[in-house]
């Protein structure tokens, strides 16, 4: 029997159970995270990753730069 191995990095992720774990809109999200470029509701977890990390440097370089 063959073993199904799923990549974690490569499942789905709903931009509506986000929205509901995280409190905020769906709108925001996309605003904040990917810039409004994101059309799609889904979304793999690699690229939320990169995007959750890409605002945190850019917000943390902002705080920086005005201080």
């Amino acid at each position: 029997m063959l073993e199904n191995k799923v990549n974690k990095d490569s499942e789905a992720v709903s931009l509506d159970s986000l929205s509901e774990l995280t409190g905020f809109p769906v709108e925001l999200i996309k605003r904040e995270l990917f810039e409004g470029q994101l059309g799609e509701k889904e979304l793999n977890l690699e690229d939320l990753r990169a995007a959750m990390m890409s605002y945190i440097d850019k917000t943390m370089l902002d705080d920086k730069t005005t201080a």
